[in-house]
């Protein structure tokens, strides 16, 4: 277990993985998670040439617990402050759900200079249901995202069944979490909007959406797509699946992720 201290003196654990002249893989958990909950690919993206870093989000896993900087924009500084701390070079960045959102404030903060490519798990670019968006025929209005909020510790983000060892090693690692203390940073994430940013991204990004996601409906991966011009990005459905696709189909997420990179890199 290692950790750096951000510039507002929050301790984040980290974990470095795989040999540092490998391209930089950060992988980016979601809201509550442990950086446990990328146990699955650590080995797999190293053995496929690959360094690979995970951490704790602030008030996450074993990171201190503080109540402020709980926003979106925050962890991004954090996301920025952990590569400068590894001197990290055209990383590879992988967030599912709150940690795909964080990419994409850490992009709006520092653009996408540094970035080699991005890969979202499950997170649309909004919460909100609006003319302009699926044709207003998904997302929930202000009332209904409250509720959300107070549902959320008790949602089943799954819809696959999960192996007996990744339910075993997520019972080992994963860490508390107290949802009424850091309730602010949900809040935060959901009053969030970053379609016009997605038009301003550069870089390749695949987008994943689970089939049977019970936070977003699956086509937001392909409208989000649209939204984004490299030509050399994707999106993919992992039908059957909830909101932790890299949980519930382990092999395919990885080799799905591997194919990816190996693509824009001959590219």
């Amino acid at each position: 277990m290692s950790f750096f201290t951000t510039n507002d003196l929050v301790n984040i654990n980290f974990h470095d993985y795989g040999s540092a002249m490998n391209p930089p893989i950060i992988l980016i958990g979601g809201y509550s998670s442990s950086e446990v909950t990328w146990f699955a690919q650590i080995e797999a993206f190293v053995n496929a040439g690959y360094r690979v870093i995970t951490h704790d989000h602030r008030s996450h896993g074993d990171s201190q617990k503080v109540d402020y900087g709980l926003t979106l924009h925050r962890l991004a500084m954090d996301l920025k402050e952990l590569i400068d701390h590894l001197q990290l070079k055209n990383v590879i960045l992988i967030g599912h759900s709150m940690g795909a959102a964080t990419i994409m404030a850490y992009e709006e903060l520092f653009t996408d200079e540094n970035v080699r490519a991005v890969i979202t798990e499950d997170q649309a670019p909004t919460f909100f249901r609006s003319a302009d968006w699926l044709n207003g025929q998904y997302g929930k209005t202000l009332t209904e995202l409250s509720s959300f909020i107070d549902d959320f510790p008790k949602t089943r983000l799954t819809q696959k069944k999960l192996s007996d060892t990744v339910k075993r090693t997520l019972g080992h690692g994963m860490k508390p979490f107290d949802f009424k203390r850091f309730r602010p940073l949900l809040q935060n994430v959901i009053l969030q909007d970053w379609r016009a940013q997605l038009t301003q991204e550069k870089k390749p990004h695949l987008f994943f959406s689970g089939g049977q996601s019970p936070i977003f409906p699956a086509i937001h991966a392909q409208a989000a797509r649209e939204l984004q011009k490299n030509p050399d990005s994707e999106c993919q459905i992992f039908e059957g699946c909830g909101h932790i696709l890299h949980l519930e189909e382990i092999e395919k997420f990885n080799q799905a992720v591997i194919d990816f990179l190996y693509k824009i890199q001959k590219d």
